[in-house]
């Protein structure tokens, strides 16, 4: 018989019979988390770690394992441009190094603000020895990048957010040559100067407005607070309604130092970033009128 002739039979052309592959489906995936955390929740601190600290015998058949992260590659931060006085909106992930937030130019753009600068602010993923870590950095803008803080040590031209009203914090002494207290001779050559004047010497907190200082409070005493209620708060605004009765503490420590806290107001408290900011595993910052919040996995 020829090649031409030779026919095979359907048996001879069939692949060898396997087992077929299943792939697991969504609701089996979801029902495995669930029972995860099932387990988890009704484990007592006690039972998880036994007696003397060692797993109870029942426990030791099945361990929990650590849920799946990537080992190799950058981190995905998470971008959420919140929607006006609320605190749901737009989710965007970031998935590059550099991330450019502006009115005109950017990965991310608020056109409406006419607050925010053409190219107001970056998000930078950077690697050190730690690992990845995120921070946000200011591109000069012209009204500046805040962070909502809990606390913070004031330093010289330090600018805060309080409601609608903005502060610059002013050193005063803490920036004026120093003088021995003994009266012992300065040890360098000091340069000629007219008398300082006396609000220089003092620290103090200015408010300001688009046309410039518009209140400037002397910091005399060791503690002040910040608020809508006029008979509590020393530095008022009984007619701003984003400010709580008493929404921030300004206190001075025992080395001198001035703090600014958040008195778990509604609105917060937010400071001007100086330097590159590096930022936490979740965290709220600000431009112009806009607001964000970002978390980091």
């Amino acid at each position: 018989m020829s090649l031409k002739q030779e026919r095979l039979a359907p048996s001879e052309l069939a692949p060898e019979p396997r087992e077929a592959t299943r792939l697991e489906s969504d609701d089996e995936i979801r029902q495995a988390l669930q029972a995860r955390r099932a387990r988890l929740a009704t484990r007592s601190p006690a039972a998880r770690q036994g007696a003397q600290g060692k797993k109870p015998a029942a426990e030791c058949a099945e361990v929990e394992a650590q849920p799946d992260r990537p080992l190799l590659r950058p981190p995905t931060a998470m971008l959420c441009i919140l929607d006006d006085g609320k605190l749901d909106g737009e989710w965007v992930r970031l998935r590059a190094d550099h991330t450019v937030i502006g009115r005109i130019d950017g990965d991310v753009r608020i056109p409406q603000d006419g607050l925010i600068s053409s190219r107001h602010a970056e998000l930078v993923r950077q690697h050190g020895p730690s690992g990845f870590h995120w921070v946000l950095i200011d591109l000069q803008s012209t009204n500046g990048t805040f962070v909502r803080i809990g606390s913070s040590v004031l330093r010289n031209e330090n600018e805060v957010i309080i409601g609608s009203g903005r502060y610059r914090f002013e050193a005063g002494a803490a920036h004026a040559p120093h003088v021995d207290p003994a009266g012992a001779p300065p040890q360098t050559t000091q340069a000629w100067s007219g008398p300082a004047p006396v609000q220089s010497l003092v620290p103090a907190l200015v408010e300001l407005s688009p046309a410039g200082p518009v209140n400037r409070t002397a910091l005399t005493l060791p503690e002040y607070w910040i608020g809508r209620d006029a008979k509590a708060c020393v530095i008022s605004r009984p007619d701003d309604l984003l400010v709580n009765g008493r929404h921030a503490r300004l206190y001075r420590d025992a080395k001198a130092r001035w703090h600014i806290e958040n008195n778990k107001s509604l609105n917060g408290v937010w400071l001007r970033i100086a330097e590159p900011m590096p930022l936490g595993g979740a965290c709220q910052f600000r431009l112009g009128e806009q607001r964000f919040i970002f978390r980091a996995h």
